[in-house]
């Protein structure tokens, strides 16, 4: 009886990470039309905080879907009154309720997927499952989730993404401290060479959004300093008036009891322009001890 329900179940399969990425994305994928009309406008939120340009071509091409399958969610987006009417070739306009609505789920989704980081999930998983989750949780539920991971989780270590940190600080420029890292495997761990060319001091200046700023004190020859955006894709810092300037929610910060934040990681490194992926040699940790 074994030998036949062996038989009949077959060997196991190797999965590949390819295979279970594809799995994972078709088994979040919406279920309905509403779920899509509620991706869409958390997606045009997105792009409004991040300065994408909200023509339907562009949007279109940020979320990855053709223009014939687009417009008749915008006409039920401009119905429901969360966007402008719809004026061809110009931006996409989100009305003030619709900013309202679409930074909600923006913020159910990241509580959502914190909270199941929190627990062990890994960080893409929870993202594709809190994708889901955002829209057939009910309100009562979503709440409770978001108020546990934001405000009453004080009893555990724990780390968060997609943190702006405006709901942590005041307006304002906050000086704290950081080091850089090599990702050589060395005990004790060596400070990246580069690192010389900083003050040990960078800035938080929180305004609207949050945003690191490096004191640098002598020019890089021939090297920009790149970090990992939102996509795990290579980008080149941004230069402010002292140094490079990075922002806040592209960091992975670490949280304790009473709801401190103690240090927030970024991975970066040091290239020139022209490269478009650094070798394992040129990263280093940026590490920024805040409090």
């Amino acid at each position: 009886m074994l030998e036949r329900m062996k038989f009949a179940m077959g060997s196991p399969k190797t999965i590949s990470g390819e295979q279970m990425d594809t799995r994972i994305e078709k088994h979040n994928l919406p279920h309905s039309k509403l779920e899509k009309e509620e991706d869409i406008l958390e997606k045009l939120c997105l792009c409004k905080q991040n300065g994408i340009e909200m023509k339907i071509e562009k949007i279109c091409h940020f979320l990855q879907i053709e223009k014939r399958s687009l417009i008749p969610y915008l006409k039920s987006l401009q119905k429901h009154g969360y966007i402008e009417t719809i004026i061809p070739e110009q931006e996409i306009q989100l009305t003030d309720y619709g900013l309202s609505v679409g930074n909600n789920y923006i913020y159910r989704h990241n509580s959502i997927s914190q909270m199941l980081q929190f627990i062990g999930v890994n960080e893409k998983i929870a993202d594709q499952d809190a994708c889901r989750i955002e829209h057939i949780v009910t309100d009562e539920s979503a709440r409770a989730m978001c108020q546990f991971i934001n405000f009453e989780n004080m009893y555990y270590e724990r780390r968060i993404r997609n943190s702006e940190l405006t709901d942590r600080y005041e307006k304002g420029r906050y000086i704290f401290t950081m080091q850089m890292y090599s990702l050589e495997q060395q005990y004790p761990r060596r400070l990246k060479p580069e690192y010389a060319c900083y003050s040990r001091d960078i800035f938080l200046e929180i305004t609207e959004k949050g945003c690191f700023e490096l004191q640098k004190t002598e020019e890089l020859k021939r090297k920009r300093l790149w970090y990992k955006d939102y996509d795990k894709k290579w980008k080149i810092a941004e230069r402010g008036e002292y140094g490079e300037k990075i922002p806040a929610n592209i960091f992975e910060f670490i949280v304790k009891p009473n709801d401190r934040i103690i240090e927030g990681n970024l991975l970066i490194a040091f290239m020139n322009e022209k490269k478009n992926e650094p070798e394992v040699w040129e990263c280093a940790q940026l590490e920024v001890e805040i409090w």
